[in-house]
């Protein structure tokens, strides 16, 4: 079927792909492998790389469904606890439903493996018979509301993963589209994108009898266990074509003139650093482990600070050597470590109105309670050690409370740790030696917690609350207490986690629908603006093709020339739906009302749409304009008009063209804003972000890059969306210092190195 009044022939709708022949094509489950032939130049080379995609998604696929099995164990031995505390327990509706999806997952465990490797090597057939060759020409239906959700559902995945490795991803596109250039026998250069892969899952378990929803928390799971953990398989197939001399450098803007399939969601991947790191200073950095050796050696009184001009502690000056060899009396440690009990006992109960929160107040206080007087010489004193232990705590603690990536919320319950930390110090050496330390992984997993916590009637404050007044109550000598507290952190994050991304995956697939439907209505405001439509056939219009067009975006974007193709239809049939004014018009809808009915037709008919309906709306359509010319023939056979001219239509093609100059031109402009964001700004990433001169500033992560629309979206730690800010707008609050980036690092460490910082200065 063709346009009517084109250049060159062009097909309306997508024509259906006919299934080639795989006689010379070896399929085993879980086997990735084709048969290929040895002779070609990269032949070699082909099968290392069908051998490593077999292994690696061998492996992430496996290690989803053993996940799948130990999460189910877990959550309903969690649910048999709370049971048997509270006979009136009842689980949450969303537990309910993911614990069902994951007995599904298990039950089915066989058979949706089998069904995922039978896709996926459908998929790896060389391009050249490739059942799923240039898969993004084929008919897109439009669909009924549950397969419309899973189709947004891998748009999102898709997305999720171009956002983290999105560069890789392109840059191995480009390296296999040279290979089958070069006539070599390899899979399409799409067939293994993180697109075609989710694909390949929904494939898997649509042979199953599950309710949507339940359909939304498996794609979620692949989501988090698969998709998103693919990064090496593309960095390491990168890596193979390079070694063998396939574009070493890839220039994407170069590789053709086609878009980039489903460019809605893009963001740059890079290795995330830590600003504050990198602070002016003379201290020459080193390795954590050369730090750890250094504070340890200086803990012990191996090493001592000199130059007594700097401002740091007296302790740091002091040599341990000289006091032991002195007369003078020295409290033993387990003195220093009682009084410090009493101190933590006074610190519980009064609690955030506790002056102690200074480690100088605490030191201070804890000289008043060993009756050590610094102007009676004959008195005890505090061994240079355990003075030092608590003068370098202080430090951390200082170093702690300047650190900006943590909330000041959650500052103050860390504070509430320094004595407690002050005893591990006095009493363990390997606090500052063992990175492992239960005491150093409750310091860095609090702040962790807490990323997006910033006020006190957060549920995740009265846990954090709970985990530091236990360690309070509890802790004397031995550190059980410290490591019952990892484990509830690790739990707490854990499950934290699992509910903020199951809330951000749905956050996300409505983001893509409400993008969508504003660019589809839109579109449709632009082309009927100032336009009559008869009214039998508005419902084909604002129904069945604005559907249309919305799948139609959301599969291949704004950008694409399946989307040019669609408006421009629609933009052919409102001109032709419009009252004939003159001859040349009647005459153009009486030689192309018919091809545009067929068409039309076409597009809709080999569609999952209600049959019946379709053939009513189209009928309505041809009626509408055997109307339209029945009413104003008769009148043109008798009347000329001087001025009239010939009616010449536009070329669709050339419209097309047109359109798609315009889209890029707006892509570009696009990226161009995000172009303008530094290198370590992408999703995952948490800032303080400017929310107006009369509003604080919101501490959110950065879940989403609209790409297409210069639009960064940023979520809670729920997984809510907070805000949404444009590129280039966002990119000029950070040059201002307005917004600001929260480094992601070790917490202990960071202060560490701070401490050793100012020792070296």
């Amino acid at each position: 079927m063709n346009y009517p009044c084109m250049d060159k022939p062009m097909q309306v709708g997508y024509e259906r792909r006919r299934r080639m022949s795989t006689d010379n094509y070896t399929l085993k489950t879980g086997d990735l492998k084709a048969e290929q032939p040895q002779d070609h130049q990269y032949g070699q080379l082909i099968e290392k790389i069908y051998g490593f995609l077999n292994d690696e998604l061998l492996q992430l696929f496996t290690n989803m469904l053993d996940k799948s099995e130990h999460s189910l164990i877990d959550q309903e031995k969690d649910i048999s606890l709370a049971v048997a505390a509270d006979h009136n327990y009842q689980i949450d509706v969303k537990q309910e439903l993911e614990i069902s999806a994951l007995k599904m997952l298990t039950r089915e465990r066989a058979n949706i493996h089998t069904n995922f490797f039978i896709a996926i090597n459908e998929q790896l057939l060389p391009s050249s018979i490739s059942a799923f060759e240039d898969h993004e020409e084929e008919e897109l239906s439009l669909v009924d509301t549950d397969e419309m959700e899973e189709m947004v559902a891998i748009t999102t995945m898709h997305s999720n993963a171009l956002n983290l490795f999105g560069e890789q991803v392109n840059n191995l596109e480009a390296r296999i589209e040279f290979l089958e250039i070069m006539s070599a026998p390899i899979f399409g250069h799409k067939a293994i994108s993180p697109n075609r892969i989710c694909e390949a899952f929904q494939i898997a378990i649509k042979p199953l009898d599950i309710r949507p929803e339940k359909k939304m928390v498996l794609f979620k799971y692949f989501d988090e266990h698969v998709n998103l953990k693919l990064e090496n398989m593309y960095q390491t197939i990168n890596t193979m074509l390079i070694e063998e001399g396939i574009l070493p450098d890839v220039i994407l803007s170069s590789r053709n003139d086609e878009p980039v399939e489903e460019k809605s969601f893009v963001s740059r991947t890079v290795n995330y650093y830590d600003p504050q790191e990198n602070v002016a200073t003379n201290f020459i950095p080193r390795s954590q482990s050369e730090m750890n050796s250094i504070v340890s050696q200086f803990m012990k009184g191996d090493i001592s600070v000199t130059g007594d001009e700097l401002e740091l502690p007296a302790s740091f000056y002091k040599d341990p050597n000289e006091q032991n060899a002195s007369d003078k009396k020295l409290f033993a440690r387990k003195d220093v470590l009682r009084s410090l009990n009493r101190l933590q006992n006074k610190l519980l109960e009064l609690g955030a109105k506790s002056d102690l929160l200074n480690h100088k107040e605490i030191k201070k206080c804890l000289f008043e309670e060993m009756g050590i007087d610094a102007n009676d010489p004959i008195a005890k004193e505090m061994a240079v050690l355990d003075e030092r232990s608590i003068d370098f705590v202080g430090m951390l603690f200082d170093a702690i409370t300047s650190d900006e990536s943590i909330s000041p919320v959650i500052t103050d319950l860390i504070m509430q740790l320094q004595i407690p930390i002050i005893k591990v110090a006095v009493s363990d050496e390997e606090l500052f030696s063992n990175e492992q330390h239960p005491a150093r992984n409750v310091l860095n997993l609090i702040p962790q917690a807490g990323k997006g916590v910033t006020d006190t009637n957060d549920h995740i404050y009265s846990d954090l609350n709970d985990i530091v007044n236990n360690i309070l109550n509890e802790y004397q000598i031995d550190t059980v207490c410290f490591e019952n507290a990892v484990d509830t952190l690790y739990d707490l994050i854990e499950k934290e986690e699992r509910l903020s991304k199951s809330k951000e995956f749905e956050e996300q697939r409505e983001i893509i629908r409400e993008h969508t439907r504003n660019v589809v209505i839109s579109t449709l405001r632009e082309l009927t603006t100032n336009k009559k439509i008869p009214v039998d056939v508005q419902p084909l219009i604002l129904k069945n093709w604005s559907t249309l067009m919305f799948n139609l975006h959301i599969k291949h974007g704004k950008e694409s020339y399946q989307w040019m193709e669609s408006t421009l239809l629609l933009k052919l049939l409102l001109k032709c739906l419009q009252p004939i004014q003159h001859k040349s018009e009647w005459e153009f809808v009486n030689n192309n009302h018919f091809a545009l009915v067929e068409a039309v037709n076409d597009e809709l008919y080999n569609t999952k749409q209600d049959k019946k309906d379709i053939d009513k709306r189209v009928s309505l359509l041809k009626k509408t304009f055997l109307d339209m010319l029945d009413q104003h023939g008769y009148a043109f056979d008798e009347v000329e008009y001087d001025n009239e001219q010939d009616y010449i239509p536009e070329s669709i093609n050339t419209d097309i063209e047109q359109e798609l100059d315009i889209a890029r031109q707006e892509a570009q402009i696009a990226l161009e804003k995000i172009s303008r964001l530094p290198e370590n700004v992408r999703p995952g990433v948490w800032f303080e972000v400017f929310n107006g001169d009369d509003k604080a500033v919101r501490r959110v992560k950065m879940s989403t890059i609209l790409t297409e629309a210069a639009k960064i979206i940023f979520v809670d730690r729920k997984g809510i969306k907070i805000i949404e800010k444009d590129a280039g707008d966002f990119a000029d609050e950070l040059n201002q210092n307005m917004s600001r980036i929260l480094a992601d690092h070790s917490t202990f460490n960071h202060a560490l190195g701070k401490v050793i910082g100012a020792m070296a200065a």
